[in-house]
């Protein structure tokens, strides 16, 4: 991608963005035991998974709602961020949804 581009994305949204992919591989981790380096896996990862979704999910609702009557370059940019932010939340709840899923189970 061109600066250019990592430019319209924003500095934030890449951080959330980064930030929410390097989460996935720890759901391996996630069922450690809560001592030591097991506190961050078992407890605040999984925490800041369901914030990290919910944000991710407000921002694409938020770039819809903003596109409408914009004109088409301003709606390809926020077009491009709505589905960043869309493909990250939805490998955020293929990959941690099968973790949370098991909790619910008796």
């Amino acid at each position: 991608m061109s600066t250019a581009r990592l430019k319209d994305i924003g500095g934030l949204r890449i951080v959330l963005i980064v930030l929410s992919l390097l989460s996935l591989p720890m759901v391996l981790f996630a069922d450690m035991e809560p001592e030591g380096i097991g506190v961050l896996t078992a407890y605040i990862i999984p925490s800041v998974i369901v914030l990290f979704f919910f944000v991710l999910m407000l921002d694409a609702l938020m770039n819809r709602v903003f596109m409408i009557e914009q004109p088409p370059e301003v709606q390809s940019v926020k077009r491009l961020r709505m589905w960043l932010d869309l493909a990250t939340g939805g490998a955020l709840l293929l990959v941690w949804g099968t973790f949370f899923r098991t909790l619910l189970q008796p």
